[in-house]
This record gives structure tokens, C-alpha cells and sequence, in this order.
């Protein structure tokens, strides 16, 4: 340790005595301690430097985006959705859900099966009343009852058996909520009249017009049912 020694004289100009202090010259003031500045939002107007880096990354963030966007949005489009479909012993099939436009196998079996439940005949009754009943909402389901009444004498006094033989099936308009066909064919009758079989084959058309079921719930309905219907016969 190095010492300085400093003299003081006495005013009086004798030898007085002399006073020596000590000085420590290794000893240093310890470093000032830095504030933490925190990160604070304002920084974003107050710093311009710090600012200009943060909008430059966004700005990039959004121009990758906006690149990036119409891939996602084609992809999306063309990801299907798909339905899983359980029956009652406990087997599953995955499938893809299809738009009610695109659903063609679905619109020609339902219209098979109102034709089916229509034109299908016995002396007293359609042969699948039932399947009438579940097929035709309110109105055509009325509809058709009228025209088995109006008819009933003449199958009874023929006794007269009825099944439909579909030779064409058009689809005429497909529509976000409903789909018109028309099904061409003939009726095979066959019967018995004064003791005498005959036996007929008229040619028909049905004209259908299919809707969403409106309630699947009720009397467990098919997806489609019949809205209305025109039936001619030659």
C-alpha cells in the first residue's frame, strides 16, 4: 500500500509538530449500475430504428400471407368433408360428403322408390303403404291417396295387381334445395275380369319434384322426400 505524508506547520514559525495522513489511492468507486429498461409499446413511436424493424417484419409477415392465402383457400375447397356412417352391429364406413347437387346416385335411388311406392298396386292398397307414407311429405302423400280412391272400384271389380317397369329417368333440374326427374316406363297389370285373366301393359310418366326432407326425425324419413308430383298414363 502506497502512503502520501503531508506537513502542516504550525503558524507560529516554530518546529511544531507535524500530522501525516494516510491516503489509500487503490480504493475506486464502484461502477454505476445500469437501469433495465423494459420493453414498453411507446418505444414502438419513440425509438424510429427499433420501429423500423418491427413494421418491416410485419409487413413481411403479411406479404407471405397474402402470397400464401389463395393456395390455403383452393386447398380447402378441394378437401371434402366425409361422414361416418354406424350401423347397428357396429361396423363403420367412412365416405365423403357430397353437395345436395352432386348427390345423383342419391336422387335416382329415392326416385325409384317413391315410383316404387306409388305405382305398385294391389285390388285394395299400394303394396308398400308405408313406404309412401315416409317418402311423400303432407300434400303429395294426400295426393296420392286421392288417386288410389278414385280408382279402387276398377282394381277390385278386376282384381287387378300393378307393378311399374322403369325404362328412362331423366334428371331435368338439379337446385341448391330441390331436384326435378321425370321417370318414363310402363305398368305391368295383370288380373282377372268375368272369369277371364288379362293381362295390360300401359305406358306412364312420373314427374318428380324432390326436396330436403324438412324432418328426418319424424317417422324416420329419407334425406329426400317427395314435394310434389305430376303422373300421366296412356
Amino acid at each position: 500500500m502506497n502512503t502520501q505524508g503531508t506537513h502542516e506547520n504550525n503558524e507560529g514559525g516554530d518546529t511544531g509538530a507535524q500530522r501525516i495522513t494516510t491516503v489509500d489511492t487503490e480504493r475506486t468507486l464502484p461502477p454505476p449500475v445500469k437501469a433495465r429498461s423494459s420493453w414498453s409499446p411507446a418505444r414502438l413511436f419513440a425509438d424510429h430504428a427499433f420501429a423500423a424493424r418491427m413494421w418491416a417484419l410485419v409487413a413481411c409477415g403479411a406479404l407471405a400471407l397474402a402470397v400464401l392465402q389463395p393456395y390455403l383457400i383452393i386447398g380447402a375447397y378441394r378437401t371434402r368433408e366425409r361422414v361416418v356412417i354406424l350401423d347397428g352391429a357396429g361396423t363403420f364406413s367412412v365416405s365423403p360428403l357430397l353437395g345436395f347437387e352432386e348427390a345423383k346416385a342419391l336422387h335416382e335411388t329415392i326416385s325409384l322408390w317413391a315410383a316404387l311406392a306409388f305405382l305398385q298396386r294391389n285390388p285394395k292398397n299400394f303394396d308398400f303403404p308405408d313406404l309412401l307414407q315416409r317418402l311423400y311429405l303432407t300434400e303429395a302423400a294426400t295426393k296420392a291417396q286421392n288417386e288410389l280412391l278414385a280408382t279402387r272400384e276398377e282394381f277390385e271389380v278386376k282384381q287387378i295387381h300393378q307393378k311399374p317397369e322403369v325404362f328412362k329417368m331423366d334428371i331435368l333440374r338439379t337446385r341448391e334445395d330441390q331436384v326435378i326427374v321425370k321417370l318414363e316406363g310402363q305398368l305391368v297389370r295383370t288380373g282377372v275380369f268375368e272369369r277371364q285373366a288379362f293381362t295390360e301393359s300401359p305406358r306412364f310418366s312420373l314427374t318428380l319434384t324432390l326436396v330436403r326432407n324438412p324432418d328426418m326425425l319424424a317417422n324416420k324419413r329419407y334425406p329426400l322426400a317427395v314435394w310434389n308430383y305430376e303422373y300421366t298414363q296412356n
